[in-house]
This record gives C-alpha cells, structure tokens and sequence, in this order.
C-alpha cells in the first residue's frame, strides 16, 4: 500500500510541474511541440472551444484544425503574442474565413 501511495504521489507532482494550460497563442505552440497529451487537453478547455468554434467553414476533423491552427500560430507571431483564446480566434477566421 506505501508504495503504490508514492507512485501516485510521483505522479501528482510531476504533472503538477507541467502547465496545464498555455496562456498566450505563443506558449500554445510550446505545449503542442512537447506534449501531444498537454495539446489536447488545451483545445477541450471551454475558452479554446469557444475560440475554435469561430468559423462554421472549419473542417469536422478537430485534430487536423487543431494542428492547422498551431502551425499558424508558429508562422506568425505577432498573432501568437495574444492571449490563447484571442490568438486562436484570429488564426480559425484566417484559416477559415466564413462565420457563422
């Protein structure tokens, strides 16, 4: 029993010393290119959601738009300086220009 309560405390405190969540579009990219896990997590966050719901024209696949908008992000930094869900609400309406 002691030994499975460290392993799950190992664990609690190595996620702990991961962010959870990327505040600016800049630190998004950061978290995609290490942790595929961390990436995902980001984008099912309400705000990331909300952002990436943007434009009606965004393909159905969510993980090929999801790496779109990254790549975006990474190409263009003045727009990945924005807070995360401002930065992918620019990057979905350039991408794909028809709203809703």
């Amino acid at each position: 029993m002691t030994r499975s309560l460290f392993v799950v405390a190992m664990a609690a405190f190595s996620l702990a010393a991961i962010p959870a969540s990327a505040d600016t579009g800049k630190d998004l990219v950061k978290v995609c290119g290490q942790s595929a896990s961390l990436c995902g997590s980001d984008f099912q966050s309400d705000q990331l959601v909300r952002a990436m719901k943007a434009s009606a024209c965004m393909p159905a696949d969510s993980g090929k738009a999801e790496a779109v908008v990254v790549d975006y992000l990474g190409k263009h930094p003045r727009t990945a300086r924005l807070e995360i869900e401002k930065a992918v609400t620019v990057a979905v309406r350039a991408l794909w220009p028809c709203r809703k």
